[in-house]
Formats: C-alpha cells, structure tokens, sequence
C-alpha cells in the first residue's frame, strides 16, 4: 500500500539514508502511520504538529508529516541524529522540521531527582527515608513545567511509545544494585512508592501532552499494552476472531485489566477519559520487538475534552 505520507513534496527528500517506513504494509510502523493519516484528515486546520519519543529512528514517518504541517517539532529526551540527518537533506524537510533535545517530559532532573535518588541507596538510607523521598518527588515535580513556552502551539500532539518506559524501568534498574542490603518488606515498601511515583508522572505525562494542543487539535498516543508471551499468546488469537468492534473493545479492555502493563493501561485510560467521545479513534495492532518479543499494541487518538 503506498501511503500518502509518500509522494508529492517529498520527492526532494526521496534519497535520505534512513528508512521512514513509509512503504511498508501490516508493521508496527504501518499501524502507526494509518493512526496518523486518519487522525490528520479529522483536523479541521493541520497546522504544526509535535512528536514526544520519535527518537533518533522511530515509529513516525517525520518527513511524511512535514507535507501536511508547516512545522512539526521532535522533542526527545536524549540527543538525537535528526539535526544531522536534516542538515545532509535539505529541502522540505529541513525548512519545516525542528527537533529539541534534552527536553525533561517527567520534570525529575529539575528537582536532581536522580543523583538525590542514587545518594540514598549509596547510604544505605531505610526503606522508610527513601519510600518517603519517591512520594515527596511526585509532590515536587507539580512545581514545574515542562516547554511552558509551546502550550496550545500545536494541532497535533503525537506520543510515541512513552508511557510504558517513562522513569519505571530505569529507577527499578538503579534499586536493583542495593536491593540485597533491603528485607523483603523493605523491598515491598520501596517497590510500592516506586509505583506510586510513577502513576503520578504518567498522570503527569498525560497533562503535558493535553497542555500542547490547541483548542480545536488532537492528541494520539501509542504504546506497547501487553506482553504476548507463551502464557497470553492466545490473547493475540482471539483478538481476530469474528467479532464486532464493541465486542473487540469490551474484550480488550478486559484484557488490559487483567494482563496489561500498568504504566500503559494508566497512561491509556488516563487519556482516554479526558478525551471527548466524538470522532475518537482507537486501534490495536500485534508489533514484534527488535529483542523478538511480541506485543499487543494500542493507539488513541482524540480531542481534549
């Protein structure tokens, strides 16, 4: 199927050196593309457009977007190669996409969550000093803000794959070196205001991207739901039997609850309350990791009530 994010002006930037998925058919990426075209034909005035996760090579076709945005802005977390790659482009591309780094999507490193985080395990701090710092933290991040500057800049918001490896997976991995030192429940106790931290920056998260729209824009999110290893691969099975779309609906909610992530079953219900019913778009795809792992993916996309 050839997409539409393909042709027309980005015949200038036909020759890039990396692949924007744009061709490819029944993908991950192919889901999230199709996302993304029906989610701009919704759009009443297409006119910039933001993309939180896309990474150095992500799910987003960004020259594709560039055809129907006059701007579309990349903000990453971490330095990425778009700079270059746009420098070494040129044409439409260049002249319409913008990418800023190092943008704080949790406000943590505004509060040195981290290096206060690490000196306590250091110090063997009790569990009690350091469950209280993480339920403290969720607290002081609603100080801050993050990219104050662009709210209400955008007609459409893209969230791309964040809510499940926002903060949890790498603050597991920092307590995981001192959890020996800690009884069982010490470890509980830890483990719980761990979760609670998160929750709240998912919630956070959540906030920050309705805070980006416009009035009359739309928000999209997706993000891995369930692992489908041996145990749950039949939840992949009985997704495609003959069903309606509310039957589907009914039966993948029902789903999440019992076997999802819970940072993505959060951020997805989270979001999806706060998003009107009209013109609300929800898919779910089967994706397959680089690390051979399968998931059941889901997107959202909607207006801000």
């Amino acid at each position: 199927m050839q997409s539409q994010f393909g042709g027309g002006d980005t015949a200038a930037i036909e020759n890039e050196s990396l692949d924007w998925g744009e061709h490819e058919y029944g993908t991950h990426r192919y889901h999230v593309r199709r996302l993304v075209e029906d989610s701009i034909s919704l759009l009443a005035k297409p006119e910039k457009a933001v993309v939180l996760g896309a990474g150095n090579h992500g799910d987003v076709d960004l020259p594709g977007l560039a055809v129907h945005f006059q701007q579309v802005t990349v903000l990453d977390t971490e330095d990425n190669m778009l700079e270059e790659w746009l420098d070494k482009t040129g044409g439409l591309a260049q002249s319409r996409l913008r990418s800023l780094t190092r943008v704080d999507y949790t406000c943590l490193d505004q509060i040195s969550f981290y290096e206060k985080y690490e000196e306590l395990l250091l110090n063997e701090s009790s569990a009690a000093d350091i469950a209280g710092f993480l339920r403290d933290a969720s607290f002081q991040v609603n100080r801050h803000e993050v990219v104050p500057h662009l709210k209400k800049s955008f007609s459409f918001v893209m969230s791309s794959g964040v809510h499940t490896p926002l903060f949890y997976p790498d603050a597991l991995l920092q307590f995981h070196g001192y959890m020996d030192r800690y009884n069982e429940a010490d470890i509980r106790s830890i483990l719980e205001a761990l979760a609670y931290l998160r929750n709240s920056l998912i919630t956070g998260y959540n906030r920050l991207l309705l805070s980006l729209v416009k009035p009359d824009g739309r928000v999209a999110m997706w993000t891995d739901m369930i692992v489908l290893d041996e145990e749950r691969k039949w939840i992949a099975d009985e997704l495609y039997e003959d069903r309606t779309d509310e039957e589907r609906t009914r039966f993948l909610f029902e789903a999440f609850g019992k076997y999802g992530l819970e940072a993505a079953v959060l951020g997805l219900k989270e979001l999806h309350d706060k998003l009107k019913p009209d013109q609300l778009l929800f898919r779910s795809w089967i994706g397959h990791a680089d690390s051979g792992k399968r998931y059941l993916t889901v997107g959202l996309s909607g207006k801000a009530r």
